[in-house]
Parts: structure tokens; C-alpha cells; sequence
């Protein structure tokens, strides 16, 4: 069995492109390592300042396992078969029904192709859907256009401005909290579900 075999087999959420799989400690590789150390990919990320490490990343998703409030996902190229990048749903409150996301494409030959739209697409459906979450946030350092656009597209508005937040380029840039409520991520969708 190939490796991208392997990967089908474990799908979570399933869409066009991509499925949705937990993320697993075989998961972590130089490559997977790579990408948090390449200040490309890391470039608006709160990961990447500091080096990462086999030893580091392990450690980040020990504390997923078993976690009632944090989840992690795998994004995996349904035609190769690849782990392309991470989606999560994390501080979910079970109480006020909300979450945060975030979304990390590690292999940059992906951008630009609609896997962070579909990614966040199946997870905030699941979210809203299957958790029976209401509400879903998410952040964003000012001049990270594409992340912006993707979760506008999806219905997020833009709830607050945190200034001079991030350090990024050389120099502090404000974040964006943007807000997504179940009604206005259907209405994004013209009432339609994202296939699971």
C-alpha cells in the first residue's frame, strides 16, 4: 500500500479537492518541520519565530490528543494523496458555542488553489453543523490579503482591530478579528452544505 493510500483511508471530512484527517505523531517529518521553519509560509503565522523542532512540533499536538476543546486536522490533496497543511478549531466553548480557526498551508506549490477556502469550508460546516457551534472567529495580521479574502468569501466580517499586534516584516502590524455566525456562513453559500 502507498503512502497516499494510507492516506485516503483515514478521511474525517471529505471535499472536492482535499479530505480532512486527524493529524498523527507519523506526521511529523523534516518536511512538516520545514514549513514551520520557512518564514514564507510562517509569515503571518503566531508559529515560525521561534525554530522548530521533531522534538517541538510533538509536543504542539500532544496537546490535541484528548482534547475537548482543541482539534487539529490534516489537509490532504485527495489526487496525491499529500498532507498539504493544518486547519483547526480551537477554545471551543461548549457553554457560549463558539470557536476559533486558523489554517496553515505548509506546501506553498497549493496556494493559490482553493485549498484554504474548501479546508475552512468542511471544518466551519462541521463546526456549525455536527458540534452545533453558533459562532466562529477567526484572526488576521493586517496585509495578509489572501487569508482575508478565503474568509470574507466564506461570510466572516470584520468584528474588531487590534493594534500594532504582530511583529511582521520588521515592523508591528495590526490584527483583524473577524466573526462568522452560522446564519451568514449558509447565506455565503446560498443555503447550501459543503459535502462531508
Amino acid at each position: 500500500m502507498t503512502e497516499g493510500q494510507k492516506e485516503m483511508q483515514r478521511p474525517f471530512l471529505v471535499g472536492q479537492k482535499l479530505l480532512l484527517r486527524p493529524l498523527e505523531e507519523s506526521d511529523v517529518s523534516e518536511e512538516y518541520v520545514g514549513w514551520l521553519n520557512d518564514q514564507e509560509v510562517t509569515r503571518y503565522l503566531e508559529t515560525g519565530k521561534f525554530p522548530a523542532t521533531l522534538e517541538t512540533v510533538r509536543k504542539y499536538l500532544e496537546r490535541f490528543q484528548g482534547s475537548a476543546t482543541d482539534v487539529i486536522l490534516a489537509i490532504v490533496d485527495r489526487g496525491t494523496g499529500q498532507h498539504v497543511g493544518n486547519v483547526t478549531l480551537n477554545h471551543i466553548n461548549w457553554v457560549h458555542r463558539t470557536a476559533d480557526t486558523g489554517l496553515m498551508i505548509g506546501r506553498k506549490d497549493f496556494w493559490g488553489k482553493g485549498y484554504a477556502f474548501e479546508a475552512w469550508s468542511l471544518i466551519i460546516e462541521y463546526a456549525l453543523q455536527r458540534l452545533g457551534l453558533r459562532k466562529i472567529v477567526a484572526g488576521v495580521v493586517d496585509g495578509n490579503a489572501a487569508s482575508l479574502a478565503t474568509l470574507q468569501k466564506l461570510g466572516f466580517q470584520i468584528e474588531g482591530r487590534l493594534r500594532a499586534e504582530h511583529w511582521v516584516d520588521g515592523e508591528f502590524r495590526d490584527a483583524l478579528r473577524l466573526g462568522l455566525l452560522r446564519d451568514e456562513f449558509y447565506k455565503s453559500r446560498g443555503g447550501k452544505a459543503a459535502r462531508q
